[in-house]
């Protein structure tokens, strides 16, 4: 494929932030192996389905188990999603790791493969102060001439990003876009609130249930796995939501609804562990979604094999009753 693409400036970036921001699953064999040719056809599959739309192709995030991969392997799929993107749809790629010099390093490699921005969780594993975060940030910001999408998911960095603080980001010129990971409306709302939309826009991290509750406080887009098996569906609640049309978005609620509950579903009954954050976790925290999405694409005819361990897959008897879900949704399930 010759590439034709010119990469997108950090302001442009916060522009076209809006939509349906596209996680794109990274598929491996049986082996477990990089499937690369699968990887482009499903980059592929994603880009003739959104094109046109508003819409932002998010690779190599926590879906994309960025953190069971080597870095090599991050690599090889950043550079595979952009060139496959060809373009026609902005690519910001998770480069996000423990240390800083190791965050600019990942993000100046993304760069130079032609993303349009990076995403990036707080430092996990140690705890850091709030001077250290903002440190680390502007950091990467110096390094690299693209934009920057900070993810504030406190569940996976044991850090949240308050509001203060991350008015204080926005600031820095390439920091134009926040994955707000909070399932508080009121904590949302505060967040919105705390930055200027001409410096950072704010979408829904947590995905298509929270979206219609958080677009009416000016959150641009939402993060889903639906197009990757329902493209139809996640097109059709951002426009429901973006006109407002309340009897539409419930339709579309009611349409993704089983779907969600079928995810919470197979978290509880492998009854997700306590931790020293929570003694009560519930089973959102439990990223189970992967592994119903790869088995969703299976159905749908686009196999990307399982999720590496330790993550969960679904039984076959799983499989079936996840088939009957996406003919009610009306996803284009083979067989």
């Amino acid at each position: 494929m010759t590439t034709k693409r010119t990469r997108t400036a950090p302001q442009q970036l916060r522009q076209a932030i809006k939509g349906v921001i596209h996680l794109v699953m990274t598929p491996f064999d049986k082996n477990e192996n990089l499937d690369e040719k699968a990887l482009r056809r499903t980059v592929r599959d994603a880009v003739a389905v959104l094109k046109g739309e508003d819409a932002v192709l998010l690779a190599i995030g926590s879906t994309g188990e960025f953190y069971a991969m080597t870095d090599e392997e991050n690599k090889r799929v950043a550079k595979v999603v952009v060139e496959a993107a060809n373009g026609e749809i902005p690519v910001i790629v998770g480069t996000a790791r423990g240390g800083t010099k190791y965050t600019i390093d990942m993000s100046q490699y993304a760069q130079s493969v032609g993303a349009d921005g990076v995403m990036i969780v707080p430092p996990y594993y140690h705890l850091v102060s709030r001077e250290g975060l903002y440190r680390h940030y502007k950091a990467v910001a110096d390094s690299i001439d693209i934009g920057i999408m900070v993810y504030n998911n406190a569940i996976t960095s044991k850090l949240y990003i308050d509001p203060p603080l991350l008015a204080r980001l926005s600031k820095i010129d390439n920091i134009v876009a926040c994955k707000e990971n909070i399932w508080n409306i009121m904590g949302f709302y505060a967040a919105i609130k705390a930055v200027d939309p001409n410096d950072m826009v704010i979408i829904c991290g947590v995905g298509h249930m929270m979206y219609k509750f958080e677009a009416p406080y000016g959150a641009t887009g939402y993060v889903t796995e639906l197009a990757n098996f329902a493209p139809h569906v996640a097109i059709g609640l951002y426009k429901a939501c973006q006109r407002r049309d309340h009897d539409a978005i419930e339709k579309w609620s009611d349409v993704i609804a089983p779907y969600a509950a079928f995810v919470g579903k197979m978290a509880a009954k492998r009854g997700p562990l306590p931790t020293v954050i929570s003694s009560a976790i519930t089973v959102a925290d439990q990223a189970m979604y992967q592994g119903v999405c790869k088995a969703a694409m299976e159905l749908v005819g686009k196999p990307v094999g399982k999720v590496r361990e330790p993550m969960e897959n679904l039984t076959d008897a799983e499989k079936r009753e996840l088939r009957g879900i996406l003919k009610k949704m009306g996803a284009p399930v083979r067989g």
